[in-house]
C-alpha cells in the first residue's frame, strides 16, 4: 500500500514538470537571430584573412628574395676570393720556386748549402711554419682558425650559430621562435591563441562563447553583438598590422645587419690576407737578400668583387656604387672619381651639370648629354654620363684623360689602370 502512494506521488510530480508553460523557457533556447547578420560577419572576417594572409605571403616571398639574392652574392664572392687566391699562390710558388733552382745554380757550393735549404723551407707552401705556409693556410677555408676560414664558416647557413644560419632561421617559418615562425602562426586561424585565431572564434557564431555565438543563441541583442563584433574586427585589424609592421621591421633589421656585418667580415679577410701576403714575401726576400742579394719583383695581389676593377697608381679603388660597362664604356662615379684625380667639383641642380676643375683644367658635364667640354672645347662621348642606381656615373677615360691622367684597359682582368703620375 505505501508503495502504491509514493509511485502515485512521483507520477504527480511528473505530470507538475510536464505542464510548465512555454513562456518560462530560457530565451537562450528560443532566439530568433538574423542569419543574414551571421552571414556578413563571417564574409567580413574572411575578407580581413584573406587580405593578411595575402600580406604575410607578399612580405615572406620578399624576405626571402632578399636572403637568397646575398646568400648568392656572398657566397659568389667568396669563390671570387678562392679563385683570385688560388691563382695567386700558385704565381708565387711556381715564381719562388723557378728563383729557387736559378740560386742553387748560382750557389752550387756546400757553404751555400744551408742557406739554400733555409730558402727552400720557406717558399714551400706545404712546410710547417715556413713563410709562404702561413699564407697559404691563412687562406685555406678548411684550416680552422684561419682567416678565410671564419668567413667560410660565417656565410654558411648549415653552420650552427653563424651569422648566415642566424639569418636563414629568422626567414625561416618552420624555426619556432623565428621572426617568420612568430609572424605566420599569428596569421593563422588554427594556431591556438593567435591573433587570428581569436577574430576567427569571434566571428564563429558555433564556437561557444563567441560574440555571435552569444547572438545566435540569443544571449546579446542584434545591437549589442554588432557594436561589439565591429569592434573586435576593427580592433584585431589594428592588431594585425602592428604584428606585421614589427614582424617586417625586424626581418629588414635582420637583413639589414647580416650584410654590413658580413660585407665587414669580408673586408676584414680581404685585408688580412694581403697583410699575411705582405709579411710572409717580406720575410721571404729579407731571407733572399742577407743571404743572396737582391730582390724579385712580384706582382701585386688586388682583390676586388666589382665585376669591373680600377686601380688608380697601383691602388685598387672602392666605389659604393660599382663600376659598370655601357657599350664598351667603363662609367664610374662622378664624385669619387674627380676626387680621387684631384679636380674640385660643383653641381648645377637646375642644369644637372657638374663643373669639375683641376688646375688650368676645367670640365664641363651634363647628365644625359654626350657634348662635355674641356676649357670651352667639345669633346663628343660615345654615351653620356647618366644615373646608375641613383649614382651619377660618366666614362671613366674620358674624364681620366681630360685630366691629364694616362688610360689603360685589360680586358682579361677587367680593370682599369688609371696613372697620374
Amino acid at each position: 500500500m505505501k508503495n502504491t502512494m509514493l509511485t502515485m506521488a512521483l507520477l504527480a510530480g511528473f505530470a507538475a514538470v510536464s505542464v510548465i508553460p512555454a513562456s518560462a523557457v530560457p530565451q537562450a533556447y528560443a532566439a530568433n537571430y538574423d542569419k543574414a547578420l551571421i552571414q556578413e560577419v563571417n564574409d567580413r572576417y574572411e575578407r580581413l584573412e584573406a587580405k593578411y594572409r595575402g600580406m604575410y605571403e607578399e612580405d615572406k616571398k620578399k624576405s626571402t628574395d632578399a636572403y637568397n639574392a646575398f646568400y648568392g652574392q656572398i657566397h659568389g664572392e667568396q669563390r671570387t676570393l678562392d679563385k683570385l687566391l688560388e691563382e695567386d699562390l700558385n704565381y708565387l710558388t711556381t715564381l719562388l720556386d723557378k728563383d729557387y733552382k736559378s740560386l742553387a745554380e748560382q750557389y752550387s757550393g756546400s757553404s751555400h748549402r744551408d742557406a739554400l735549404n733555409a730558402y727552400k723551407r720557406e717558399i714551400n707552401p706545404k712546410y710547417s711554419s715556413g713563410a709562404l705556409w702561413k699564407y697559404a693556410t691563412g687562406n685555406n677555408e678548411n684550416y680552422s682558425s684561419s682567416t678565410h676560414w671564419n668567413f667560410a664558416t660565417q656565410i654558411n647557413e648549415n653552420y650552427s650559430s653563424s651569422l648566415m644560419w642566424k639569418y636563414h632561421n629568422e626567414n625561416n617559418p618552420n624555426y619556432s621562435g623565428s621572426t617568420m615562425w612568430d609572424f605566420s602562426n599569428e596569421m593563422n586561424p588554427k594556431y591556438s591563441g593567435s591573433k587570428m585565431w581569436e577574430l576567427h572564434n569571434e566571428s564563429n557564431e558555433n564556437y561557444s562563447g563567441s560574440t555571435m555565438s552569444k547572438y545566435r543563441l540569443g544571449n546579446l541583442s542584434r545591437a549589442e553583438a554588432e557594436e561589439k563584433i565591429n569592434k573586435i574586427l576593427i580592433d584585431g585589424e589594428k592588431d594585425l598590422q602592428s604584428i606585421r609592421d614589427k614582424a617586417v621591421a625586424s626581418l629588414e633589421n635582420t637583413e639589414k645587419n647580416t650584410i654590413q656585418e658580413l660585407t665587414a667580415l669580408r673586408d676584414t679577410t680581404v685585408k688580412k690576407v694581403l697583410s699575411q701576403r705582405a709579411d710572409s714575401l717580406e720575410g721571404i726576400m729579407t731571407l733572399r737578400k742577407q743571404h743572396f742579394g737582391g730582390g724579385l719583383e712580384i706582382k701585386p695581389l688586388y682583390i676586388s668583387f666589382d665585376a669591373i676593377k680600377v686601380i688608380i697608381d697601383g691602388e685598387l679603388q672602392t666605389f659604393e656604387q660599382p663600376p659598370v660597362n655601357k657599350d664598351g664604356n667603363v662609367l664610374v662615379p662622378m664624385r669619387a672619381i674627380f676626387e680621387r684625380l684631384g679636380a674640385v667639383i660643383s653641381w648645377n641642380e637646375t642644369e644637372r651639370s657638374v663643373t669639375a676643375t683641376k688646375g688650368g683644367t676645367s670640365i664641363y658635364l651634363q647628365i644625359g648629354s654626350t657634348q662635355p667640354t674641356v676649357n670651352g672645347t667639345p669633346k663628343p662621348l660615345e654615351v653620356p654620363a647618366q644615373l646608375v642606381n641613383s649614382s651619377t656615373m660618366v666614362p671613366v677615360r674620358f674624364i681620366s684623360e681630360a685630366l691629364g691622367s694616362e688610360v689603360s684597359w685589360e680586358q682579361a682582368a677587367q680593370t682599369v689602370y688609371i696613372k697620374t703620375k
